[in-house]
């Protein structure tokens, strides 16, 4: 009950009744951007036609697919968080030595995006940054290996206000990155769930609103 698992499935499979509804939230967070929405998925994890976007398990909690305005393809790939911290690497696992070795698929794509400053190769891999690093890289490789196909990609990290680690942690990773034009989003439960109330069509909508802020927002 304290762990996420269960949250993006309650958070964002409704949306799947209301296109427009979820284009009018996101839009709310990437400066109106999203001419349509057109797919939404949980736990996703990329995989065609053997093509090798970070050659491990990564995968997003949420992810949508979107038509922008201008009339490229683009993704949202979502994080959610409840009362998790950091994650510490597994001794001997492939992560790890992903980690190590600055030849992997993860330094690979770092280079390629050009999304992170210079000094930030060097503490991206630490425990306190590594899977905001690995979720935004996944993300970054399908713009590399599917670039016939897609042109934008957000990493939107979520998480609940009383969560200090997360709030701190996104402010350094920011603080990472080239530019952030919308790029990486960190939004905090009781913010999306207020765009959620700003734009809801109808009182079906606004019961399952009720029910999220009942569930996972603290008074």
């Amino acid at each position: 009950m304290l762990r996420s698992e269960h949250i993006p499935f309650n958070l964002f499979i409704p949306f799947r009744q209301d296109p427009v509804f979820c284009k009018n939230v996101f839009n709310s967070f990437l400066n109106n951007c999203i001419n349509s929405i057109d797919r939404i998925e949980i736990e996703h994890a990329p995989k065609e036609n053997g093509k090798i976007y970070l050659n491990d398990k990564t995968s997003f909690d949420g992810y949508i697919e979107y038509t922008h305005n201008d009339n490229t393809k683009g993704i949202i790939g979502i994080e959610v968080k409840y009362t998790e911290h950091e994650y510490k690497l597994k001794p001997n696992s492939k992560e790890e030595a992903d980690c190590k070795n600055t030849d992997s698929r993860y330094y690979e794509v770092s280079r390629l995006s050009n999304l992170y400053k210079p000094e930030a190769i060097d503490i991206l891999p630490s425990d306190t940054f590594r899977q905001v690093w690995r979720n935004h890289l996944l993300g970054e490789s399908i713009l590399l290996t599917d670039s016939d196909k897609f042109k934008h990609f957000t990493s939107l990290t979520l998480f609940p206000k009383g969560n200090t680690y997360f709030i701190e942690t996104s402010k350094e990773y920011t603080e990472l990155l080239q530019s952030n034009e919308n790029k990486f989003l960190p939004v905090t439960y009781e913010n999306f769930l207020s765009v959620y109330i700003k734009h809801c069509p109808d009182n079906d909508y606004k019961k399952w609103i009720d029910y999220l802020t009942m569930r996972y927002i603290v008074k």
